[in-house]
């Protein structure tokens, strides 16, 4: 596993860039702890689109949140991100590849994803994961995560779009969704001047 950030937990070294895109179909609500405001029930709600093909193809990070404190500071190792999702012949099985530009370099993966009804689960080498997709902005994937490594727990919420790019009106609405979560308030955001990694599958179709 590459790793764009060390975490000192337990020991254990859990790549940021790795949690950061395989969150997607990973997390259960009854995991988060939501703030007590009427509407936080609406802002984080699961997802599940009348069409399931609308969330594969490519999406690109805009935004994103990690606790406790140690992951969200990993989150400044991230330059850009780009993730792909497209299905398989199982229906239950989504697979997700990824691109990462952190430290100066590109960092790729490609892994399976079980989906179960609103909940998916992954597992990396040590990482356990299991999430869902909330309810987002139109043109937009939000991603929650909850993941264990060893003694090691942890979470991110993480913003993306087709076009990485986001309207204001949005990003307010991803604040809302991550105060409800209990997550920082200083998100993390792409700076929209670092390229995008490249994806070599691109260029070989």
């Amino acid at each position: 596993m590459n790793q764009c950030q060390r975490v000192p937990a337990a020991g254990s070294v859990l790549s940021a860039a790795m949690a950061l895109l395989v969150v997607g179909f990973l997390l259960t609500l009854s995991s988060l702890s939501a703030a007590s405001s009427p509407d936080c029930k609406d802002l984080v709600q699961p997802f599940t689109p009348d069409d399931p093909s609308s969330v594969f193809g490519k999406w690109v990070y805009v935004l994103g949140a990690g606790d406790p404190a140690p992951y969200h500071k990993a989150l400044e190792s991230l330059r850009s991100s780009w993730i792909d999702l497209s299905p398989t012949s199982d229906a239950s099985t989504v697979t997700l590849r990824w691109g990462d530009h952190c430290f100066n370099r590109c960092i790729f993966g490609e892994v399976n994803a079980t989906i179960s009804g609103l909940t998916a689960t992954f597992r990396k080498n040590l990482s356990e994961h299991k999430g869902q997709i909330l309810q987002t902005c139109s043109g937009c994937l939000l991603w929650t995560d909850a993941f264990r490594n060893r003694d090691a727990t942890g979470r991110f919420i993480l913003q993306f779009t087709r076009t990485g790019q986001i309207d204001a009106k949005d990003v307010e609405m991803f604040k809302q969704q991550a105060e409800c979560l209990n997550f920082p308030k200083n998100f993390h955001s792409y700076d929209n001047k670092t390229e995008l990694c490249p994806d070599e599958k691109e260029t070989t179709e």
